[in-house]
Order: C-alpha cells, then sequence, then structure tokens
C-alpha cells in the first residue's frame, strides 16, 4: 500500500520583511506496524514507499536474534506478519570491499547526491546506497524521512537478495551518530561513506569494530574527511 509522497498545504513565508500566503509541500508519513509470528509488534513512522522492504529490514535488525532472518507472511495494508526463518550463511570475500581511490570516492559521492530522488520535491528526505567497488555501481538505493528508516530499507533488500553486505559501501547524505553506527556495524558494514558530519561516539564504535568511517565528502568542494580506515579501503 503506497500513499501520495508529499501534500500541499497553506502556509505564509516570511522573507525580506514581508510574510506572504503560499502553498507549499510536505512530506507524507505513515505508520507501519511490523509483528513476528507468536511475538510482540512494532510500529514506527516512514515514507510511504516500498514499505515491505522496510518491514523486512528493520525487523531483521530490531526484532531478531543473530543466525535467524524474517520472511513475509501476509500484508495487510501498512501491517506486517512475519515469519522466522534460519539466515542463511554469509561467507564474504575477504578483498571486498575494493579500495577507493580519492578522486573515485569523491566523483561516487556526487553521484549518489546528484541521482533525482524524493528529496528533490520537499528537502525532508534522507538517502542511503549500497555501492559496488567492483562495477563502480550502486546496487541499491533508499530513501525516508528517516535516517535509520534509508538503513532499515538497504537491509530489507539485503535480505531479499541475499546478499552479504559486508561486500558493499554504505553511502549516507545524513551525519553518522553512534545510533546509526551501531546499526550499520550490526548489519555488516564494515566500510561507511557520508556527505555529512560523524559524532565521536560513532568514531569510537567504528574503531573498535576496526570498519573505516569518512565523512564530509563533498564533490563540489573535492573533499572527504578520513576519521578511520583500519581496513585500508581509501586513498590508495
Amino acid at each position: 500500500m503506497e500513499a501520495c509522497l508529499t501534500r500541499n498545504v497553506p502556509c505564509r513565508r516570511f522573507r525580506d520583511g514581508l510574510f506572504t500566503e503560499i502553498t507549499d509541500a510536505v512530506a507524507e508519513e505513515v505508520r507501519v506496524t511490523i509483528c513476528l509470528a507468536g511475538g510482540a509488534c512494532r510500529r514506527l513512522h516512514a515514507a510511504p514507499v516500498d514499505v515491505e522492504t522496510l518491514a523486512l529490514g528493520y525487523a531483521a535488525l530490531e526484532m531478531l536474534p543473530p543466525g535467524q532472518a524474517p520472511i513475509l507472511v501476509r500484508a495487510d495494508g501498512l501491517r506486517f506478519e512475519l515469519g522466522i526463518r534460519a539466515k542463511a550463511p554469509c561467507d564474504p570475500d575477504p578483498s571486498l570491499p575494493r579500495p577507493v581511490a580519492p578522486d573515485t570516492l569523491v566523483g561516487v559521492m556526487g553521484r549518489f547526491i546528484a541521482e533525482p530522488g524524493l528529496w528533490d520535491g520537499t528537502g525532508c528526505y534522507h538517502r542511503a546506497a549500497l555501492y559496488d567497488t567492483v562495477n563502480n555501481t550502486f546496487v541499491a538505493r533508499a530513501e525516508d524521512v528517516g535516517r535509520h528508516n534509508c538503513l532499515d530499507r538497504l537491509v530489507g533488500y539485503g535480505v531479499r537478495h541475499g546478499i552479504c553486505l559486508s561486500e558493499l559501501v554504505l553511502f549516507l547524505s545524513c551525519r553518522v551518530t553512534a545510533s546509526l553506527m551501531d546499526k550499520a556495524l550490526r548489519a555488516g558494514f564494515r566500510v561507511i561513506v557520508s556527505r555529512s558530519a560523524v559524532t565521536e561516539a560513532a568514531l569510537c564504535a567504528a574503531r573498535e569494530a576496526g570498519a573505516s568511517l569518512i565523512g564530509f565528502a563533498r564533490e563540489a568542494e573535492g573533499r572527504f574527511t578520513v576519521f578511520t580506515d583500519a581496513l585500508g579501503k581509501v586513498g590508495l
């Protein structure tokens, strides 16, 4: 079930000392209910697009222990009933993701930000994507009003397609906080690149996990900041 992504609302804009009556677009959110068979239900707000993938990813990260994965049993509008199966073993290639040259990383971030998407209408959405260093392509992209929802959507994509997320680079438009880093590490990511800032707690978590964390990646300025790169994935 999907609804309109934006709604036009009347409002007043103050500019240059004057108020003007205008109509502006605001992002829609819907209430999603996720229930495990014989277990508790969780509710969250999200953008009304591809909600099933979000439900699978959220359940995999926030409702199930390691070694288990969700499967869709029944969808009733925005309510999803999920079963539980054994998670297929992930045997990642230790050479992946491949090291990324500085100019390449900056260019990839530029492509990531420039692609048209939901945030074009309101500026309200965050964005995340899975980058394949072998083929220099984005495997999947997700947008939502919530930063964590974006990551849940990518994990749901991984659940559906049996992807080892540790072989891919996580690109983000948003700041990397401790909670987001924790979720990224639990999902399996070991290389995280953000257009925005990182917090000290996120950096400590990345260092402790031996992950690589890059922030402030800006194509227009031709720059990024390597906060930690234990894996040696950036700058070769």
